[in-house]
């Protein structure tokens, strides 16, 4: 069972828990998150979503929901650290946005690997994740023109292209 602390519409702990997959009052909010990974040479790491979930098969950043206790930032590391087997230092992280969407804020950060990883690295959390891949941009681009990606998570990047290539440094 997850259990998450619940915030106001302007980020106020409300003091209350609440169970995932029940109903969230209207004027309030739990917090999830997304990391950007990217390797030491600048390639973006993609997910893909298993096939029970919502928008199966479709390619993704790394994220979900904060649980009791965590602030966004360790939050993040866990969701990584969860479904990749990839640790993240959280002094490391990049935020990059916070978006209010009923019932939730997402927090958005971009990680850089200090070294370089390899899907074989690689601990996919099974029901979570079902597949994963170190992408350009272009390649990343070219999976969206596909269709392969979830269309709020491209709308994100595209938000955010300027940020990762800045973070990503000259490899791109």
């Amino acid at each position: 069972m997850e259990i998450w602390d619940l915030v106001d519409g302007t980020r106020k702990p409300l003091g209350k828990k609440h169970v995932r997959g029940e109903l969230v009052e209207q004027e309030e909010y739990h917090i999830v998150v997304e990391i950007l990974t990217l390797n030491k040479d600048g390639k973006l790491l993609v997910t893909q979503r298993d096939k029970a979930k919502t928008y199966p098969l479709l390619w993704e950043f790394t994220g979900g929901s904060i649980t009791t206790g965590e602030t966004s930032r360790i939050g993040a590391v866990r969701e990584l650290e969860e479904e990749t087997g990839i640790f993240a230092d959280p002094s490391k992280l990049h935020h990059i946005s916070s978006m209010k969407k009923h019932p939730y804020y997402l927090d958005s950060y971009v990680w850089k690997s200090p070294n370089q990883l390899n899907l074989t690295d690689l601990k996919l959390q099974a029901g979570e994740v079902c597949g994963a891949k170190f992408a350009t941009l272009a390649e990343w681009e070219e999976m969206n023109s596909q269709q392969l990606v979830i269309p709020t998570v491209w709308e994100r990047y595209k938000r955010h292209r300027w940020s990762i290539e800045k973070i990503a440094g000259d490899e791109l």
